[in-house]
């Protein structure tokens, strides 16, 4: 469906709680045109659900952390702020660091 459109395409499966927008639109044009309309968000992949606790898989060492190891991450895309987190964990991005400085230090 685009922007001109007021009757969605017959081969759109996909659909918003409302009915009248595609996924696919609400998700790109949700918070300026779907005021009231509520947004279906995708589901955070690389999480887990560990006795209560939520937790994230690292995807550089592949172990399942809770949230507070991973560093918030904000993205800006066409106007909006999303707040995430990293896909790296805390102790592998302080590792990847401390390698970075060594090689830097051995230049100067």
């Amino acid at each position: 469906m685009n922007i001109h459109q007021t009757v969605p395409r017959s081969d759109c499966t996909s659909f918003a709680k409302c009915g009248k927008h595609s996924l696919a639109y609400c998700r790109r044009y949700g918070a300026s045109e779907c005021g009231p309309c509520e947004i279906v968000r995708r589901k955070p992949r690389n999480r887990v659900v560990v006795d209560g606790v939520e937790r994230k898989l690292c995807t550089r060492c592949g172990r399942a952390l809770p949230l507070s190891r991973f560093f918030d991450r904000t993205a800006r895309r066409n106007g909006k702020e999303y707040h995430l987190k990293a896909s790296w964990c805390k102790m592998c991005m302080a590792e990847v660091q401390s390698e970075r400085n060594r090689k830097n230090n051995k230049k100067y």
